[in-house]
């Protein structure tokens, strides 16, 4: 039934049936209670619900927790959240676990005086469970509304003899982030990572990570810098972490110089995260050290390494753009590890026209050949990125046109991909000439990439004889060939709409398949005024109508 349903006279029967002697029907009514959500939260449904959590059925104990935790703000008053908190020591273990459901439930809608007061008073509980699943709640909470008396339960809780306790209230400070930095939950962290829990040690460290620059006092990366020296491998990696989100903005020579000692770590993951690291400083400080540093874990055995490495030098962009920089991206691109070779291909990008050489290029190229598809995505987009210097070249336009004449569809497809990406600045006679060739391939893919390149290349000044290869296209026997036909001539400017153009779409407007007909009508109203011909205007006029019936029965349905 939901919102809709929740009129007096519904409420007022889902009441009496919660007092129903067949069991199921009050399971019913209290679910639809629940479902109706704070329009049903009236004073009456929700003491009947408490009532329900009384109940001698530990299943219908749990119904009424989870409605009572859909009521949201309405249901967010003293009583409520005593019951909850009640709850939380039942003997069967599924009711315990519906409470503290709930309990976020409202915390993360009604952020209420009642509700934190509650909660922290359910801090000091002598069972761990409710104690941990309190600290939880608050996290929540905490993203929406920050109080002192919050942060102080939190911190008070990272003392606690338990360490699950300690755990989620850590975490809870972690969700709060930046907000929580201050500075005696800053102190608070930096004793848990003395803390002979190794566990704990280095979630504080993640914790520090989340604050981010607001915690970077000097006692903070003191106590970081001794961390990348523990024996805790997880601390290192963390600490590492934490550093590089910490020197971001202005990394001293010490911050930068502890990831660059964890490169040679003997732990994988320390040394992925000392990558990670630098990549984050190096934007504002990229030294030959740094760079270096990451051209060596580029030939890591450790797949995941390599890969930051990559990421990282791409985040320093054109800075880290020398040949030797550019060789090793290339030489990633021939890596056994796919995520390696689409990482390369994004670094490649980022460092932008620096990577505009004719040996990136058919790397570039050779990549969107790859079957993985974030390959050939990241290898599109990085072509993209540099494609204004490579218009221009004629050597590399030269190879790319060899490779639209290759015998091998898949490079042919791969090349007109290219040049559409481009686009105008690549439009020399020799290139459109290519294409259109490319328009009576036996292969349809080859056809139909053919008229997106000329569809891209051409929007301004489309000749007469590219005009001509797009209307012939519109009669092709593939409609997906068809279909980027008639999408090249939409986007082509509205002066040069010739009647060959507009009796194209028109028949387009007549095809058998349905999204032919669709765009065909779609590419005649993006024309504007010049194609607005006594045949074109009936057509369009026939279409709309029919569309006005169906979206009128597709109306009359929803309703």
């Amino acid at each position: 039934m939901g919102h809709k349903a929740a009129t007096n006279g519904v409420i007022d029967a889902l009441l009496n049936a919660m007092r129903d002697e067949n069991r199921q029907v009050q399971f019913d009514a209290c679910e639809a209670l629940g479902e109706m959500g704070e329009k049903a939260a009236t004073d009456e449904v929700i003491d009947c619900l408490l009532y329900a959590m009384r109940d001698k059925d530990e299943f219908f104990r749990c119904s009424a927790c989870e409605a009572l935790g859909k009521m949201g703000e309405k249901a967010a008053t003293k009583d409520v959240i005593s019951a909850l908190l009640n709850a939380m020591h039942d003997k069967d273990s599924h009711v315990p676990s519906s409470a503290w459901e709930a309990l976020v439930k409202i915390g993360e809608t009604a952020a209420t005086n009642d509700v934190i007061s509650g909660l922290l008073h359910a801090m000091r509980d002598k069972d761990e469970f409710v104690r941990w699943s309190t600290c939880e709640a608050l996290g929540t909470i905490g993203e929406r509304l920050v109080t002192n008396e919050i942060i102080g339960g939190l911190l008070n809780a990272m003392r606690d003899g338990d360490e699950y306790v300690r755990r989620n209230a850590w975490k809870a400070l972690g969700k709060i982030g930046g907000k929580a930095a201050r500075n005696d939950a800053i102190s608070a962290l930096l004793n848990a990572m003395r803390d002979k829990d190794s566990f704990l040690r280095t979630t504080a460290s993640a914790v520090l990570v989340m604050m981010g620059t607001k915690a970077a006092t000097n006692d903070v990366i003191s106590a970081l810098l001794n961390a990348m020296r523990d024996k805790d491998s997880y601390l290192r990696s963390s600490a590492c972490n934490a550093l590089g989100k910490m020197g971001e903005k202005s990394p001293t020579n010490e911050v930068i110089g502890a990831p660059l000692n964890a490169m040679s770590d003997e732990d994988q993951d320390v040394r992925h995260s000392a990558c990670n690291a630098l990549g984050k400083m190096g934007e504002k400080s990229p030294t030959n050290e740094v760079i270096g540093a990451l051209l060596n874990a580029m030939s890591d055995q450790h797949f995941y390494v390599r890969r930051s490495a990559c990421i990282a030098l791409g985040k320093i962009g054109e800075i880290a753009a020398t040949n030797e920089v550019i060789g090793g991206l290339l030489n990633a691109m021939h890596d056994g590890d796919k995520y390696v070779r689409s990482s390369a291909c994004e670094a490649l990008g980022k460092i932008g026209e620096t990577a505009a050489r004719k040996d990136v290029i058919i790397a570039l190229l050779n990549a969107m050949l790859e079957k993985d598809w974030l390959i050939k995505l990241n290898a599109r987009e990085a072509l993209r990125k540099i494609s204004d210097k490579v218009a221009t070249n004629e050597e590399i336009i030269g190879i790319i046109l060899n490779a639209v004449r290759d015998q091998d569809w898949h490079v042919q497809k791969v090349a007109m991909e290219g040049l559409g990406l481009m686009g105008e600045k690549a439009a020399t006679n020799e290139v459109i000439g290519a294409l259109l060739n490319a328009m009576s391939d036996q292969h349809f893919y080859v056809r139909r990439d053919a008229c997106e390149a000329l569809g891209e290349m051409c929007k301004k000044a489309p000749t007469i004889e590219v005009i001509n290869g797009l209307v012939n296209a519109m009669r092709d026997e593939d409609k997906d060939v068809r279909r980027s036909a008639w999408e090249a001539l939409g986007k082509m400017d509205e002066k040069v709409v010739l009647n060959d153009i507009t009796g194209g779409l028109l028949n387009s407007m007549r095809d058998e398949d349905r999204w032919v007909r669709l765009f065909a009508h779609e590419a005649l109203e993006e024309m504007g005024e010049k194609a607005a011909t006594n045949d074109v205007i009936s057509a369009l006029q026939s279409r709309k109508i029919f569309m006005f019936h169906v979206l009128s029965y597709a109306s009359k349905c929803i309703e």
